[in-house]
């Protein structure tokens, strides 16, 4: 009895002396952070928009719904939502260690023992039978903290894996909205080529005419070709652009090209409004931020766990249970065993195995320490650029449509004077040259206008992309609930067998419920 009650004893000691833990507690490390952003006017301070579904501002359907599809079925997204479920599983399985470990064993034999040993002598050629029922317990003192680091860098990966994931989801929404935008873009800039050849092809045929009536020269019937051909080489690129961006958005959303809704043109698009933040939320907001400072929490606690392997390692174990050589006297009294131990064990010479461990680790830390602080001078450097782009692009697009309006006028006036007489067909045809590309090239800056906002809040971070993970969520239930009444009933799965023909007739098909 006084053996076991200092057995008890050692046990309680041992706990209460599991509150201390080798290695270093992490404390953030400084990062300076700017007062303001330096290209931010100052209107835009109303932050309660980076928790906002803000997509939804360009007050277009089309693109809700591509970002509603992408967020439920993107690829890349289930792949980094099975590493947070992956890393989850990690956790509790670090989390277990520090709880004892209950087991249970049984086991039944029946042996012969050589008639040349003392025990086969004894018991002849009767042979040995015997039957056993165990529940075990073993249990690892966490002295030295070395299984609470692991646990605490088990549970900085699982936060570094949430955040990965809420980056991709970052990631997909801006190119989502990016591809979705060019093909606005790409439809635009088709339009414009078609009509444009089109205009100059009915020129060119009307300066045929002309040239068989001998009212103008062979000269000017060839710079019309000319000009014709010049709109036509715009066309193939255009529609093979197109159809690469429809085939991205397609991978990205899980949405075929053929059931792609009809597009609005891009000046049926409205401008979300832009937001600046506050400089220090975003080492709160960003996930790629919040990733690297949870990557460099693990790496942190791995240094006290590998330091924890210089102190010996102290567990306790036991057992009790039933063994006897009969099975119908196996669950009685006399049949009762039991046993506990503990053990202690540690390092000795390890030939500086140890000593590695620790130097890989710490070496482990200040690689992620600067991966932090780059990770924090380039968010600020994304959001400088994001807003400078922002700015610098409105300012680009303005001068663009001026651009525009002017060759138009120098166009119409170049027509006016040829159809006057006052000036060749050359003047025209410079003029109409020097229109196409510089409208295609507006289609261009009106997209490149309309994703720059996306780009600022992609750079940001902030509440919208945990938005975007509660539709994620309902996503992923809606898909499980579906996938449960598939399996409840098959029967309603399996096609309806097609009509077959009668006496040669025609088959009817029921269009109203295929509708």
């Amino acid at each position: 009895m006084m053996n076991r009650r200092t057995f008890l004893a050692a046990v309680v000691s041992a706990a209460m002396l599991t509150g201390c833990a080798v290695g270093p507690d992490y404390n953030r490390p400084y990062v300076p952070v700017p007062k303001d952003y330096r290209h931010v006017r100052g209107e835009e301070t109303d932050v309660n928009l980076l928790k906002a579904r803000w997509w939804t501002e360009y007050h277009d359907p089309n693109l809700d719904f591509f970002v509603s599809k992408a967020i439920a079925n993107n690829r890349t997204l289930q792949q980094t939502m099975a590493n947070v479920e992956r890393a989850a599983a990690a956790l509790t399985t670090a989390r277990a260690n520090l709880f004892p470990q209950l087991n249970y064993s049984g086991d039944l034999g029946k042996s012969k023992a050589s008639l040349n040993t003392p025990t086969g002598a004894a018991m002849g050629d009767k042979p040995i039978k015997s039957y056993e029922v165990l529940a075990t317990a073993s249990w690892e003192i966490d002295l030295w903290g070395k299984i609470r680091r692991q646990t605490e860098s088990a549970q900085a990966s699982l936060r570094a894996t949430e955040a990965a994931h809420r980056a991709a989801i970052s990631s997909v929404i801006g190119s989502v909205i990016s591809t979705y935008l060019s093909i606005l873009m790409t439809e635009e800039q088709y339009k414009i080529a078609e009509e444009t050849a089109e205009s100059y092809h009915k020129t060119y045929q009307l300066f045929l005419l002309r040239f068989n009536h001998g009212n103008v020269s062979e000269m000017e019937v060839a710079q019309a070709w000319s000009q014709w051909e010049s709109a036509m080489v715009q066309i193939p690129q255009i529609r093979q652009n197109r159809t690469e961006l429809k085939n991205s958005l397609s991978i990205l959303t899980g949405v075929p090209v053929e059931d792609f809704p009809k597009p609005k043109a891009l000046d049926e698009l409205d401008v979300p409004d832009v937001v600046a933040g506050i400089p220090s939320q975003l080492l709160e907001e960003r996930p790629d931020v919040i990733q690297a400072e949870e990557q460099l929490k693990a790496a942190n606690a791995d240094i006290g766990a590998a330091k924890a392997l210089y102190f010996p390692s102290i567990s306790l174990s036991g057992g009790l249970g039933f063994s006897s050589d009969q099975l119908r006297e196996l669950f009685k009294g006399p049949s009762k065993v039991w046993q506990y131990a503990g053990n202690i064990s540690g390092p000795i010479f390890h030939w500086g195995a140890v000593t590695a461990g620790v130097r890989s680790a710490e070496a482990q830390q200040k690689a992620l320490l600067a991966a932090y602080q780059l990770a924090v001078s380039t968010a600020f450097a994304d959001v400088d650029n994001a807003l400078s782009r922002r700015q610098n692009v409105i300012e680009e697009l303005r001068s663009k449509r001026s651009l525009v309006m002017s060759l138009e006028d120098y166009s119409r006036l170049a027509n006016a004077q040829y159809q006057g007489g006052y000036t060749g067909y050359f003047t025209v045809l410079q003029a109409e040259q020097s229109l196409l590309p510089q409208q295609i090239s507006l289609a261009e800056v009106k997209s490149r206008a309309l994703n720059s906002v996306a780009q600022i809040y992609q750079a940001l971070g902030g509440g919208w992309i945990d938005q975007a993970l509660i539709e994620e969520q309902q996503a992923i239930r809606e898909i499980e609930e579906a996938e449960k009444l598939k399996k409840q009933s098959p029967a309603a799965n399996q096609a309806e067998p097609a009509p077959k023909p009668v006496d040669g007739e025609p088959v009817k098909l029921d269009t109203a419920k295929q509708q």
